[in-house]
């Protein structure tokens, strides 16, 4: 097997014939000759490490170059480790053998069938790679600057994630898929809010909530029984008791310190423990402590179905937990735990109307086997109606595999009205312009509470809502 040796070396005063400067002319060169699809290999000619990792996070990222056999002189760092296929001071025979097995598998691949700009065709090169070098375990590793304080590194950059720890959301739908199986690792905490692990602890006033706070010892005047903060006897560089101005010269005959005590500087309350609240680095919102999310840390086992999916390039279908994950859903029981709050909130004060959109989405079998394509674009553009349509505000979840269900705060009926059918409206053209009208069911309904009569559970309430789906 003839193999195109390509080098990018660093500090060279001039690009020659596949001789770079920068991994980006390589690409560029490549890419006008139609060289990616031919067997061929990078070789990175470094003087520092740093020009290494630049190296091969530029041709990883690149859909074109992501499977390429990828070799360096110098080893990069411990993140990207498993992103190069082997170091040498220069190319031997036995990094043209490693080159020559990789292109063994990947030409006998189905070509990749979707779109370049495509998370698929990332998600796929991803599992090729993986295939192609002969890795069955994508692991963890601690990163302060990622989302939740660990990333995948050989996902999170093949799949062009703007910041680590993204890559999650892409390992756990292809494990809902059976691409991989999983082995906790570690666990993170992350803000309810906005997802990030940036959290900061903070002792505060049970009474205020304020952080100005201390920890005093309290004195004990023996001879009036007064007893309070070592502060308010504290005269000059005398002890003189608040309550009967006696001076206290010797402890355990005119005083004691029986304990310590926090005090307030702000509401001047005096309290033993101090409660927590947590303050989120990321968005700034504060909340209790049991509110912190508690994710498990996973490594991805490559399963032989994974491995299957990759060799014949098809993902399999599964519309929603695609939805899930484009449209950054919450689970039915938290969201029937929302609603609850919310119903008890209306039943309490009136004017604080909300509604609940309901859309039911039945997918024929035969649209996922016959046309996965246009089914894919329809969600894809189903999931940009749904965000056109709704605030930050709104709270949206799903429920048995065929309904969408979107709260909708301080919202009156002729508001969700609104919303109901201007995304009715836009889903039938959809449906009409992908020709999947007899292959697609969408019906919308909703739902409104007022305060008024009695006020049903959250179970009532979303049943009541299923069955307006249903007529």
């Amino acid at each position: 097997m003839k193999i195109e040796r390509v080098i990018i070396r660093e500090g060279a005063t001039e690009s020659k014939e596949l001789l770079f400067r920068e991994p980006e002319e390589a690409l560029a060169e490549l890419s006008r000759r139609a060289l990616f699809d031919s067997p061929h290999l990078f070789f990175i000619e470094a003087k520092s490490r740093k020009f290494v990792d630049r190296a091969v996070k530029v041709l990883r990222k690149e859909p074109e170059s992501s499977l390429s056999p990828i070799f360096s002189n110098l080893e990069p760092t411990k993140e990207l480790l498993r992103l190069i296929d082997g170091i040498e001071a220069s190319i031997t025979e036995e990094l043209l053998e490693k080159a020559e097995k990789i292109w063994e598998v990947l030409t006998k691949l189905t070509p990749n069938p979707y779109a370049i700009t495509l998370p698929e065709n990332w998600r796929m090169n991803f599992l090729r790679f993986l295939l192609s070098r002969q890795i069955d375990e994508v692991e963890p590793l601690l990163k302060k600057d990622s989302v939740i304080g660990f990333f995948w590194p050989e996902a999170a950059i093949i799949l062009r994630k703007d910041e680590a720890g993204k890559e999650w959301e892409d390992l756990e739908l292809m494990k809902r898929q059976k691409i991989f199986t999983s082995d906790t690792k570690n666990k993170t905490s992350l803000c309810p809010f906005c997802g990030y692990y940036n959290l900061i602890l903070r002792e505060i006033c049970p009474s205020c909530g304020s952080v100005k706070i201390r920890l005093e010892e309290f004195i004990h005047h023996y001879s009036c029984g007064y007893i309070g903060p070592a502060s308010e006897f504290q005269v000059g560089d005398k002890l003189i008791c608040p309550k009967c101005h006696e001076e206290l010269k010797h402890i355990g005959v005119d005083y004691d310190k029986p304990l310590e005590k926090f005090t307030c500087e702000e509401c001047k309350s005096i309290f033993t423990e101090p409660d927590l609240s947590v303050l989120c680095a990321n968005c700034s919102k504060i909340f209790p402590p049991e509110d912190i999310k508690e994710e498990v840390i996973n490594a991805y086992l490559f399963t032989p179905f994974g491995k299957l999916v990759a060799t014949e390039g098809k993902f399999p279908l599964n519309v929603f937990e695609e939805l899930s994950v484009q449209l950054g859903i919450i689970g039915f029981n938290p969201f029937l735990y929302i609603l609850d709050k919310f119903l008890k909130l209306v039943k309490r004060y009136p004017e604080r109307r909300f509604c609940v959109l309901g859309l039911k989405l039945i997918v024929k079998e035969e649209a996922i086997t016959t046309a996965p394509t246009k089914v894919r674009l329809f969600l894809k553009d189903l999931v940009a109606v749904i965000k056109e349509n709704v605030r930050s505000s709104d709270i949206i979840s799903s429920s048995e595999k065929r309904y969408i269900l979107i709260l909708l705060p301080e919202t009156l009926p002729e508001g969700a009205k609104v919303v109901a059918q201007r995304i009715a409206k836009k889903v039938e053209e959809l449906l009409n312009l992908n020709g999947l009208t007899n292959l697609i069911e969408f019906k919308e309904s909703y739902l409104c509470a007022d305060g008024e009569g009695e006020i049903p559970t959250a179970e009532e309430f979303i049943k009541r809502l299923f069955e307006e789906l249903e007529k």
